[in-house]
């Protein structure tokens, strides 16, 4: 190891470890880390169990993730499942998988494509939903916030998708499809096909689709 160097941690099987702060984690078996792990690189294809919180520059889960504490990361890809029981937080998340956090999630840019629990603040700068899952997040802080249908190449009878659950939606644009909210507040509101929304406070334009559902509209703009 040159000077300097931060050691790797390596797992092929089942193995414990107290944590660290390494250079790369690669999981291909089954590992308990006891500790905060710190790392550059984290890639994870097979099982890991984190007691305290993780961060890495970049992290890639192809397996499964069960963290204890937070997740942070510059860089998260999610392809198998990943459940945090503190918060979330990533500069660029992609998800073609399962994540579940229990507290808040935060992102400069998210781009999800598979389920997505959110117990808290699901927050971005740009985040784009496509409905390859059930989404349900209890409150989103967006600046721009779209959530389109999954982009299929078979014919529209085989097609499935999921619906995005939220009680509130703030954002400064939201173009939205098949989404349940009581709330949605934002600057431009486009609602499409599939929408159920009970309260809509919008600054600068609004437009629904003639199958949304919508209870009651304000123009907040208009008001001021």
């Amino acid at each position: 190891m040159a000077n300097g160097a931060k050691p790797n941690l390596i797992v092929m099987g089942q193995s414990t470890a107290a944590g660290g702060d390494f250079g790369r984690v690669r999981i291909m078996g089954q590992a308990v880390v006891k500790g905060p792990l710190v790392c550059e690189r984290l890639r994870v294809m097979g099982e890991l169990e984190a007691r305290a919180d993780v961060s890495a520059e970049t992290a890639t889960i192809m397996g499964q993730v069960s963290c204890h504490g937070d997740v942070i990361a510059a860089k998260l890809t999610v392809m198998g499942s990943l459940s945090c029981s503190g918060h979330l937080s990533a500069r660029e998340l992609k998800t073609a998988g399962e994540v579940v956090v229990k507290g808040n999630c935060g992102a400069d840019r998210a781009l999800i494509r598979g389920a997505l629990t959110v117990d808290g603040l699901f927050s971005a700068d740009e985040a784009r939903i496509r409905l390859h899952g059930p989404c349900r997040v209890r409150e989103m802080g967006m600046g721009r916030l779209i959530v389109e249908l999954p982009r299929y190449l078979w014919k529209p009878p085989m097609r499935r998708h999921g619906t995005l659950e939220a009680d509130v939606i703030e954002a400064d644009v939201v173009h939205l499809v098949h989404t349940r909210a009581r709330v949605v507040r934002a600057q431009v509101v486009r609602l499409g096909p599939g929408c159920e929304i009970e309260w809509v406070e919008y600054g600068q334009s609004y437009e629904a689709h003639p199958d949304a559902k919508v209870g009651r509209v304000m123009d907040a703009g208009a008001s001021g």
